[in-house]
């Protein structure tokens, strides 16, 4: 009966190449962090039975299928080591032959420490031609130094590494990220608290998180000048009293750079930090903790370098150590779509004064404007009245110099304008206080 079955079912009719790949593009997934199809993880001990066995206990022909066919093997986690799961991992990764391979670590036990698997791990991933590697190791921290003593064959082709590691006490690691040996490296994502020591022809790294790495002014720049492929940053800044700036400093072009998100240790020495540089395809624009805005003419500079950001069409300011006009800093990014100023600060940060206002109302400035979220404002009723003259505009323009407003979000309704806001909304306003 069974025989019967198996002659007269559809999948009995397929031939080895069209089951290949069949069982490829059901295991394969697109990568985000540097879009490359890479398998699904076979996680060792894990609770689900992966679908690389799953495929290949179905009959002996389909299981000679999975075993030889390299590209359902490539990616592997291994949790909570042990000499068992690092066997198993052998045996898994031999059947993606030489291709490369992705493999995360992982280590959440406690009672080992890093340097019993130092020699272990070190021969283990030196056996591979490597282009993932993750480390995530809350207790035993020390996985990442095994990175030097692997040969150059192994990671001459890791094009993505992340480190999820904390250090105890204050001890920040030395990391070596130069491109001589990592040629290929495009995404580097770490937490915990690490220095990186060189960044050197580093030309093909697209992507940095590192916001667990402080990086003084100097510091960043010459991060940002050696890697100009950069399209995704994310960075820590602080500001060490005594460092010597250089005499004179290049403009540093980032041609590709479409994200940039700083945070800071106390305050972000902003003004500073965009005096050479010039970002002309910039998307997002995100500024953590407390940032010094002034002087105003450094952005202005800032957008005229960048031919006043054309692509720019978020702003995210989350405090700042000074006033800030908002007049200027709208007029310097005029195709913003949304803008965050100040959102959580009780006092007043963010002056919109009569030339930011009617720019807003009419359209003048960001016609494109249509989430604004500020935080507390002295002159309300003027602003509440540029709201509504903005929506009025909106919808009376035939030819939509300014866009509706779908977003609206204040502080709070200080000043006793709480039922003017609620009248609002009943005419279809969308503004409402953060407490709503």
């Amino acid at each position: 009966m069974s025989q019967t079955s198996n002659t007269v079912s559809p999948c009995s009719r397929l031939n080895d190449d069209v089951l290949r790949e069949i069982f490829t593009c059901i295991i394969c997934t697109e990568d985000s962090c540097y879009s490359k199809s890479i398998s699904r993880r076979f996680v060792v001990a894990g609770k689900y039975r992966p679908f690389q066995l799953g495929v290949s206990q179905v009959c002996s022909s389909w299981r000679d299928i999975a075993l030889l066919t390299p590209q359902l093997w490539d990616n592997i986690r291994i949790c909570d080591l042990t000499e068992d799961k690092l066997s198993t991992a052998r045996e898994y990764l031999s059947r993606a032959e030489n291709l490369p391979v992705s493999i995360s670590i992982e280590q959440c036990k406690s009672g080992q420490l890093w340097q019993d698997w130092h020699s272990q791990l070190t021969d283990f991933l030196s056996s591979y031609r490597i282009r993932t590697l993750e480390f995530i190791a809350e207790k035993m921290w020390g996985f990442y130094l095994v990175l030097p003593d692997l040969p150059q064959r192994s990671v001459a082709e890791l094009q993505y590494l992340s480190i999820k590691s904390w250090h105890p006490g204050q001890l920040k690691a030395q990391l070596d990220l130069n491109g001589t040996r990592y040629p290929k490296l495009a995404v580097v994502e770490i937490h915990g608290a690490y220095k990186i020591s060189s960044f050197n022809s580093l030309s093909s790294l697209r992507i940095l998180y590192v916001p667990g790495l402080s990086m003084t002014v100097i510091e960043s720049w010459n991060l940002l000048s050696h890697c100009s492929s950069l399209e995704r940053v994310w960075l820590r800044m602080t500001q060490v009293n005594g460092s010597r700036r250089p005499v004179s400093m290049p403009q540093i072009h980032l041609q590709r750079l479409r994200i940039l998100v700083l945070g800071s240790d106390s305050e972000i020495p902003f003004s500073t930090f965009i005096e050479v540089l010039s970002l002309p395809v910039l998307e997002r624009l995100t500024l953590r903790n407390q940032a010094v805005m002034s002087p105003a003419t450094a952005f202005q500079l800032l957008a005229h370098r960048s031919n006043y950001f054309p692509h720019l069409t978020s702003f995210d300011l989350e405090n700042s150590t000074s006033i800030v006009d908002a007049g200027i800093l709208l007029a310097s990014m005029p195709s913003l779509k949304e803008i965050s100023l100040c959102p959580d600060t009780t006092t007043n940060k963010v002056v919109f004064d009569d030339l930011a206002l009617n720019g807003l109302a009419s359209g003048s400035l960001t016609p494109r404007l249509r989430s604004l979220k500020v935080g507390r404002i002295l002159n309300m009723g003027l602003f509440l009245d540029m709201v509504e003259s903005r929506m009025k505009n909106a919808r009376m323009s035939s030819n939509r110099v300014a866009a509706r407003f779908t977003k609206v979000v204040l502080l709070d309704y200080h000043g006793g304008y709480r039922d003017r806001c609620r009248d609002m909304r009943k005419r279809g306003i969308p503004i409402k206080s953060q407490k709503d």
